[in-house]
């Protein structure tokens, strides 16, 4: 997971917990294709991991979402 890059969502992972962000601040973190697309990706392979107990989606600066 640590090697791969998404357009417009990051990943940390810490103590178990992975932080998924979609990083959309021009246009509030609108959702779009490419976004839901990104968080899937990121989600599936977390789903499997041993060492994430817990994910946690928001979004990046003054908007979690649009």
């Amino acid at each position: 997971m640590s090697d791969t890059r998404f357009e417009t969502i990051t990943v940390e992972i810490t103590d178990g917990v992975a932080l998924v962000r979609i990083n959309r601040p021009k246009a509030l973190n609108a959702l779009n294709n490419q976004v839901m697309t990104e968080i899937v990706a990121a989600l599936q392979p977390l789903d499997s991991d041993p060492a994430v107990g817990c994910f946690v989606l928001t979004g990046n600066e003054k908007a979690f979402a649009a």
